[in-house]
């Protein structure tokens, strides 16, 4: 961010929630450059606008998508998976989960937060060692990337079509893992519409206009309703 300083008039970023990170918005903002946060938001800093899905309600509801898989009064093991929890939206997902499970499927215990850093190895080697620490284990949220790899480990213990699994973003990857039964359920966000309006948001912020924002929804992505990506 700092190299950016006289080579931009708007900026989008996607980034930790971090104090380096925060002094270099800060910075940029001061010397007249718009800023817009992308995906997971950054607070108190001075940006044109977050733009983005409420995360903490994405993570409600893969709880409650979680509790119609497997049914309110049954017990079972669920793991989470995070890139970092440094991303505040990844946070923000992870406390919604939580306390729905915590609301609404008290039986529903979670074992283990894994962190993978959006890395597929990673994820995959952590997910092959939570698999054999909990061979009861009933269902994984992966609140960030690395789906690929989480399933890898699934499909070599074959329990990819007893544990349930839902993450997050239509993707090629995802796309597979729907259609082949490992990945239950994925939670989008659009990052189509994510794009257009952080590049609208900033045209009209470096002009002076106004812009009427229009936030991504969030949409619930099963084997029979996968979009063109």
């Amino acid at each position: 961010l700092q190299d950016l300083h006289g080579q931009t008039q708007g900026v989008g970023v996607i980034a930790l929630d971090h104090p380096t990170v925060r002094e270099a918005i800060r910075s940029l903002s001061a010397s007249g450059v718009k800023v817009v946060t992308i995906a997971s938001d950054i607070l108190h800093v001075p940006r044109v606008a977050y733009i983005g899905i409420d995360n903490r309600a994405a993570g409600r509801l893969a709880g409650y998508l979680l509790n119609r898989f497997m049914g309110a009064d049954r017990p079972g093991k669920v793991a989470l998976f995070a890139g970092s929890l440094s991303y505040r939206g990844h946070e923000e997902r992870e406390m919604g989960f939580r306390h729905i499970l915590t609301e609404e499927s008290p039986n529903l215990q979670i074992v283990e937060m894994r962190e993978m850093l959006d890395d597929r190895e990673k994820a995959y080697a952590e997910a092959s060692a939570l698999l054999d620490r909990h061979p009861d284990l009933a269902a994984i949220y992966n609140v960030g990337a690395g789906n690929t790899g989480i399933a890898r480990a699934l499909k070599e213990r074959g329990r990819a079509l007893s544990t349930v699994f839902l993450g997050h973003e239509v993707t090629e990857g995802t796309k597979e893992l729907l259609l082949d039964g490992t990945l239950d359920a994925v939670i989008d966000q659009n990052p189509r519409v994510e794009a257009r309006e952080a590049l609208n948001t900033l045209t009209h912020a470096v002009r002076g206009l106004p812009y009427e924002l229009h936030q991504p929804r969030l949409q619930v992505i099963f084997r029979e309703s996968i979009p063109e990506i």
